[in-house]
Formats: structure tokens, sequence, C-alpha cells
């Protein structure tokens, strides 16, 4: 089984364009998306229909929460004053943009969504998928929190694999828990972002999640397996978007920089 997941799209829709593009041209089995769909480029409607014409199942995060409630200010990251300044103003023009039907959508999203994956003898394995930390989508689990913070989170939630994302950086984290039968291997994964890289590199990144078949996923780590990808497209035409916007054209300049 291979599964596809992505998140952090920002309205970008030549970002998402291509990754999906990508996705299907390696076979995926299913593909989920970790929330924060619009906000802070153009395209937000676009996106938010693409993945329902995709049947892509989408986990929401603070963006589509803030957007699709119609607020004209809710937290996320800010820099400085002036980060948050134009932060706000996005807020209004995707508040404007943004249809009433696809606000709905955006408040339709679930905040997590449990997955199950049955082995061949019997045995299952849990997937949590959430935006930030479960249970508040504003919160980041960053990859060089202390893995005892990972550690709780998975043992509070009983989840098997933890899958967020909001960092806006890529992170597969594998965490030893002792049990009476011996040691069990649970994971943290977070896939980057398609539209708003945060790590250094402005192309979009995703991850694929394959699951082996014939073996025990909690005793054999290397039985799960993530890889990485990152992949360019079309940044000119998502830069001059922008600019051609009432956005902030500091908006263009994160995208550039990743």
């Amino acid at each position: 089984m291979r599964i596809g997941i992505i998140s952090d799209i920002h309205a970008n829709l030549p970002a998402i364009e291509e990754v999906l593009k990508a996705l299907h041209r390696q076979g995926v089995t299913k593909i989920y998306c970790l929330g924060d769909t619009v906000n802070q480029n153009v395209w937000n409607n676009e996106v938010i229909e693409l993945l329902l014409e995709k049947n892509i199942p989408v986990i929401q995060g603070n963006h589509d929460a803030g957007i699709g409630k119609g607020l004209q200010r809710f937290p996320f990251s800010f820099s400085s004053r002036e980060t948050e300044k134009i932060g706000f103003e996005a807020i209004r023009y995707t508040l404007q943009q943004v249809t009433d039907e696809n606000k709905k959508v955006l408040l339709s999203y679930p905040e997590k969504k449990q997955l199950t994956y049955h082995y061949a003898d019997g045995k299952t394995l849990s997937m949590l998928l959430a935006h930030g930390v479960p249970g508040n989508m504003n919160e980041r689990l960053y990859r060089f929190l202390p893995k005892k913070y990972f550690e709780k989170i998975i043992r509070d939630t009983g989840a098997d694999v933890l899958l967020t994302g909001n960092t806006h950086s890529p992170h597969h984290l594998i965490i030893p828990f002792q049990t009476k039968e011996g040691v069990v291997y649970k994971h943290a994964i977070n896939p980057g972002a398609v539209g708003k890289a945060g790590d250094g590199d402005w192309r979009a990144s995703y991850a694929i999640i394959t699951l082996e078949q014939n073996k025990d996923l909690l005793a054999h780590p290397e039985a799960l397996q993530v890889d990485f990808y990152r992949l360019t497209y079309d940044i000119d035409k998502a830069v001059k978007a922008i600019q051609h916007s009432p956005l902030n054209i500091m908006y263009a300049g994160f995208l550039l920089g990743g």
C-alpha cells in the first residue's frame, strides 16, 4: 500500500497541480491532505474545488478554520509586526475571494482523522492525521522538539503513526516504545508544504508512505517506509499572481526564499 501525504497548499494552484500529477504517476493508493489549503495566494477557490474533484480527504488547518468561519483575525505564525500586518491584510483578501459555498467546504473538514490498517494476520495499525498537535491545530510539532514530546502525544492519542503538517518542513521520526511484549516502533511524519515551503527550499514538498504487506509494522521499523519528494513547479506564475493581486509582495518573496 502506498499513501500520498500532502499539506499546506496555501492557495498555490500551480504547486498542487504538479504534485497531484506526480502522485498519479507514482501509483499511490490514496492521497490525504493535512490542511491549510487556503490563504496567502490567489487560487483559493480553485484549490478547494480541485481537492473536491479529486476526492482527496482534507484535515482542517488553522487557515481553513479561520477563513471558513469568516474571521478577520486568527492566530498563525508572525515573525514581526510587519508580517502580522500583511497577514491580516491577506486574510481580508481571502475572505472576499472565497465563496460562501467554499467556506462551508472548509468548515466541513474534520480536525483529525483516524485510519486503521489491517494486517493479514488480523493485527491493526492506527494512523492519526491532524494539522498541528491533535486537539490544537495552531500548535506545531517541529522535528527538533524533544522526542519525549512526540512520545507523549503518541501515547495520549493511541496512534501508531502520527501524521501532521503546519511546520512547512518535512520530517520522519521513528520512536521506540517498550511494552510487555518487547519494543514496538511508532512514527511521527510531516510531509512538508506543497505551496509555501518553510525550510529554505522553494520546491513543493510531499511524502509517500509505503506499508509492507508481509511484515509487522510495529515490530519492524523498516516495514513503514517514508519517501520525501521535492518538485519544481511554475513558481513564476505563482509570484506574478501575487504581484497582480492585493496581496503584499512579501508573499512572493516568501515563495522564492522557501
